[in-house]
């Protein structure tokens, strides 16, 4: 309250300055001639005129612009001038009467209405007083009059009083209505910012989800921190490879429309990529229905492939109850030091890994088909499993193509039902055993132990005639090929270095 009392700004009275020079200019003409000619009033023309100058002469205060402290001090003269000084003449000059009474009441609200609260309180007391004083010079022994003047005076000062401060409280109430309107056209404004501003958030988050679903999420990752992944310098990096390809895919998908097809594969995507991201792999491409996907190490590999193989399992029977054909696949997991980088042109450029790991993956994902195994991986992938996991077994001693070293592959069935999971967990020293001595050309002994535990291993649950572990008819089919054949079978053992080399992919 007490910086409004103090308040110095005029803009509220300064947009009266034309209306005020108009009419104060005109009036003081005006009631000359009436006051003097029809009411027979003393008037003076000189004090009328002076009057007329002052009020017109307002026009000349800037209306639209902060005020100087010499027009703010002018204006403030002038209206002491104009109102109390000149009326309180006018009232004592016509004997006090009921007229100029009114009159100088009115000009006290007046100049409470034009004046600061801080200057009007002092102001108008001053100017009245001086003419009051300036007039009891000229005219000694009218104290009746004096007397008369500063009852007028007071009821006028009081009045002034109510006026100013009724203009204060409406200078406040305008500020607050302002203050208001500023205020919600602030906040209209904000909510129009924050719905542009999150529109544009939503369309760049739907845009960037675009994005991760057709490039891998390390690109969108690198572009959200401000990286530019074209400018990716290759690395050298170890890691797991795994490649998972149906088997069959022609035969499964040949009766279907192209719209059906599509779904087919995106909902057995679904299942198969899932797993990888959730247990810390990326999908580093699908080509074809095939899925290859990088992993940091063999075990977080190992772990996908299995659940990888659960989630098809639960297809699986749902198609099995329906008579619909299920869906089979191989998953092969390699370990080694790969080169990741950019690999392409300008026009197509795909972030990706190559070396012999990779190789290796492919190699072994082809080749679940004649084990008739569903995951095989290298023994570099073994190694890195956590102390305490089982359901893995050794199936075999390989040299694949593009590659020149001898490697021993694992079969992981960890996912497979429990019988057959407690079957290979009792028969894995000494399928262990049966291929060492294989591997050792001793292929009599090593048929008997074969045949010896494919007569305990557990018919299939979904497809008849069939057994839960075909890898056994595998290696027997391998041993009665060097027992029987009389064509040079021997010789070639002979020279057979015991690993199995692969010449086709």
């Amino acid at each position: 309250m007490l910086k409004r009392f103090f308040n110095t700004d005029y803009h509220f009275i300064q947009k009266s300055f034309p209306l005020l020079a108009a009419l104060g200019a005109f009036g003081h003409i005006l009631f000359y001639c009436i006051l003097q000619f029809a009411f027979g009033y003393w008037e003076s023309w000189q004090l009328r005129l002076a009057g007329a100058v002052i009020y017109g002469s307002f026009i000349l205060l800037p209306k639209d612009r902060t005020l100087g402290f010499g027009q703010k001090a002018y204006f403030e003269l002038a209206s002491a001038v104009t109102l109390p000084a000149y009326f309180t003449l006018m009232f004592l000059a016509n004997g006090c009467n009921v007229y100029w009474f009114s009159s100088i009441v009115f000009a006290g609200l007046l100049h409470g209405l034009f004046s600061k609260p801080y200057i009007f309180l002092w102001s108008y007391p001053a100017a009245a007083v001086c003419a009051t004083i300036l007039y009891s010079h000229r005219h000694p022994g009218a104290d009746d009059l004096i007397r008369q003047n500063i009852q007028g005076q007071l009821v006028a000062y009081f009045l002034g009083i109510v006026a100013t401060g009724i203009k204060t409280g409406m200078e406040i109430s305008h500020e607050k209505i302002v203050a208001a309107r500023l205020a919600l056209a602030k906040a209209e404004s904000d909510l129009i910012r924050a719905n542009e501003t999150r529109k544009a958030y939503e369309e760049l988050k739907k845009r960037e989800e675009l994005i991760r679903i057709y490039v891998r999420p390390s690109l969108v990752d690198e572009i959200r921190a401000g990286k530019d992944p074209s400018t990716f310098q290759p690395v050298l990096r170890n890691l797991s490879i795994m490649f998972c390809d149906i088997r069959e895919f022609t035969r499964l998908t040949e009766v279907l429309s192209p719209y059906e097809k599509q779904t087919f594969l995106n909902q057995y995507f679904s299942m198969m990529t899932h797993p990888i991201v959730n247990n810390g792999g990326e999908v580093d491409k699908i080509m074809g229905d095939c899925v290859m996907g990088l992993f940091p190490d063999g075990a977080a590999a190992v772990q996908a492939a299995i659940d990888m193989r659960l989630e098809l399992q639960k297809f699986n029977e749902g198609m099995f109850r329906v008579g619909s054909p299920m869906i089979r696949n191989g998953i092969g997991i390699a370990k080694g030091e790969v080169m990741q980088g950019n690999f392409g042109s300008y026009e197509k450029l795909d972030r990706t890994v190559i070396g012999e790991a990779v190789n290796i993956a492919s190699r072994l994902e082809s080749k679940t088909k004649m084990y008739n195994l569903e995951v095989v991986v290298t023994e570099d992938v073994i190694k890195d499993l956590r102390p305490g996991t089982e359901h893995y077994r050794w199936i075999d001693l390989v040299q694949v193509k593009g590659s020149t070293r001898h490697l021993k592959l694992y079969e992981i069935y960890g996912h497979q039902p429990e019988e057959v999971r407690r079957f290979k967990d009792d028969t894995r020293d000494l399928l262990e055993k049966a291929l060492t001595i294989y591997f050792q050309k001793g292929f009599r002994d090593a048929s008997r132990l074969f045949r010896a535990m494919l007569e305990q291993v557990p018919p299939h649950r979904l497809i008849p005639n069939d057994l839960m572990d075909n890898l056994l008819k595998y290696y027997i089919a391998h041993c009665d090929a060097w027992i029987h054949d009389r064509n040079g079978a021997w010789e070639q053992i002979e020279k057979w270095e015991g690993v199995h080399i692969f010449y086709e992919k």
